[in-house]
């Protein structure tokens, strides 16, 4: 998450204004035309200098010590003022960015260069983007069913949804069970076929896309997790419907499935269940808790509790909590609370220490404890950015 210049951080190295003060109006103006993504050299201020972004969107490098470790990122919001005697310079986080800056005197900005590294602009862009859905289809395949094979010049995605399959990639076999993923790689050569013992129905999707990391999707079986299933079947119900935009939602969905694949190869795969009808129950079953979870909020939920009130295991629980949402159950009311809290603070009805009364927090010391650890800043400090 970004922080802006109008944030409560900010305010060690200066403040935000709508509009420049008159005292300005007679200080020297410069404009600074920037489209730099990385920053090697920092200006330093004497006196106070004043910053407005003209045109684009800029982040704000800055710092009281140059050194590399220590530079701050803020975007620009409104006109700011920057205090003396600070480290500083600036991303153009959009293509390009105009900036004016005004001061009193010439002589009070200088040069230095950074002490350490270069800082580069963290740019949010896509690794992989799905260029056009070309074809999806549904097959239910016999027993013995064989497919010779073919190439072609796009990728390809194959869902089973239930039953076996085999397939040939290039002379390497490879057996897909019950929610088992692969993808063929354009220009490779594939077969598909069934046993003499089990049919199988699976999700075929070929597409384009016109970024992607080929040597960590293809050749390998992907065992997906529910919520890939999920996707999938969101995927299913968008190319189905007709209307404005739906088309996008489809690739959209499929973006989502193949970033899932590859994350689910540096994170632990949560099994899913092994029937729809099991899930079903399950999905009720937690929905239930999840209820009661939320209807006793302003109480000391215990695990004890639960298990109580539902009838279930420790154990059970756990694992349906960490299944379902890949959570433990007492971090799911941990969490939950500390989200309440951060919505009553916003309020502005009660002080802290009745939030935290109220929450069921043992202390305002315990809750102010896990308040920071969840959020990175204490209440006081979280209200602080709210209020000002």
């Amino acid at each position: 998450m970004f922080n802006k210049t109008s944030s409560y951080f900010f305010q060690k190295y200066g403040d935000t204004y709508t509009l420049l003060p008159e005292e300005t109006h007679s200080y020297i103006k410069e404009t600074l035309e920037i489209d730099n993504k990385t920053v090697n050299s920092v200006f330093y201020n004497e006196d106070d200098i004043y910053i407005h972004v003209e045109k684009g969107i800029v982040m704000l490098c800055v710092s009281k010590e140059n050194k590399v470790d220590t530079f701050e990122q803020f975007v620009i919001h409104h006109t700011i003022r920057l205090k003396k005697h600070t480290y500083f310079n600036f991303f153009a986080i959009s293509s390009s960015a105009t900036l004016i800056i005004s001061y009193r005197d010439h002589g009070n900005v200088t040069t230095k260069k950074i002490d350490g590294h270069s800082i580069n602009c963290e740019r949010i862009l896509p690794k992989i983007s799905v260029k056009e859905i070309l074809v999806y289809y549904y097959q239910v395949k016999n027993t013995n069913y064989v497919f010779t094979g073919e190439s072609h010049d796009y990728w390809e995605l194959t869902f089973i949804d239930s039953g076996h399959l085999t397939t040939e990639v290039e002379g390497q076999i490879f057996e897909l069970n019950q929610y088992d993923c692969l993808l063929y790689s354009p220009g490779q050569y594939h077969s598909q076929k069934t046993d003499s013992e089990n049919a199988c129905s699976y999700l075929t999707v070929i597409f384009e896309m016109s970024e992607y990391p080929e040597n960590l999707l293809n050749n390998q079986v992907f065992h997906v997790s529910r919520s890939i299933v999920n996707t999938l079947q969101e995927f299913i119900n968008a190319t189905e419907k007709e209307g404005p935009f739906f088309s996008d939602l489809s690739i959209c969905y499929l973006n989502e499935v193949i970033v899932k694949l590859l994350q689910s190869q540096t994170t632990k795969l949560v099994k899913v269940a092994n029937t729809p009808m099991q899930q079903k129950i399950e999905d009720e079953f937690l929905n239930e808790i999840i209820l009661y979870i939320n209807d006793n909020i302003y109480s000391p939920l215990t695990i004890e509790q639960l298990c109580h009130e539902f009838s279930t295991s420790r154990s059970s629980l756990q694992q349906l909590f960490n299944k379902n949402l890949n959570i433990p159950p007492k971090q799911y009311i941990s969490q939950l609370k500390l989200k309440k809290a951060k919505y009553l603070i916003k309020e502005n009805k009660y002080t802290i220490s009745e939030i935290s009364e109220k929450l069921g927090f043992t202390s305002i010391h315990y809750f102010s404890r896990k308040f920071r650890q969840e959020f990175n800043l204490a209440p006081s400090d979280y209200a602080k950015t709210i209020y000002k």
